[in-house]
């Protein structure tokens, strides 16, 4: 079931983050920072410079979305989980630095605000966001993977949140067919 939270806080977001595409994807991020200052928020080039090794990557979404596309490396973890419960599907997180996303940071910075105390406790060295989410990922093309490997297809949340995909041609609610 999707988030009220996050429901409620789309509901919100100012008219300056209606716009599509980047702009609009920088609007909304800045709404992001501003309404959850306590997660810290992880550049995607701060991400990439990360130790793969010690590094626990969540995607904060919906099993359908997770089923389109991914990032590489990704572990699914409902966006209504606990520490305790994302724990069973990541694994000892003592010593590593957890980053979490969804669509554009709103869910899983929600989740990281609500359960970085718990995982901190768990041994996590840090949780952070990454910023814009998987949509600010697939709009600078990088890479994404599905179940049978490397795709450039990503769900879109729906057709409101879609107008910030800028490759509107690769937004898909169902995994592409196996060739």
């Amino acid at each position: 079931m999707r988030n009220l939270a996050f429901f409620i806080a789309s509901a919100l977001l100012p008219l300056s983050a209606c716009a599509a595409g980047t702009d609009g994807l920088d609007a909304v991020h800045a709404d992001i920072v501003s309404d959850h200052a306590s997660v810290a928020q992880l550049s995607v080039d701060a991400f990439l410079g990360l130790d793969s090794s010690e590094v626990v990557l969540l995607d904060i979404r919906d099993p359908e979305e997770f089923a389109v596309s991914r990032l590489p490396g990704a572990v699914w973890v409902s966006p209504g989980a606990s520490a305790e419960t994302a724990l069973i599907q990541m694994g000892d997180v003592r010593g590593k630095t957890i980053v979490v996303y969804c669509s554009v940071g709103r869910r899983s910075s929600i989740f990281a605000e609500r359960e970085q105390d718990a995982l901190i406790k768990m041994g996590a060295v840090s949780v952070s966001n990454l910023e814009r989410g998987i949509f600010g990922w697939h709009n600078e093309a990088r890479q994404l993977v599905d179940a049978k490997g490397e795709t450039d297809a990503v769900h879109p949340y729906d057709a409101v949140w879609k107008r910030y995909v800028e490759r509107q041609d690769k937004a898909r609610y169902t995994p592409l067919p196996a060739n």
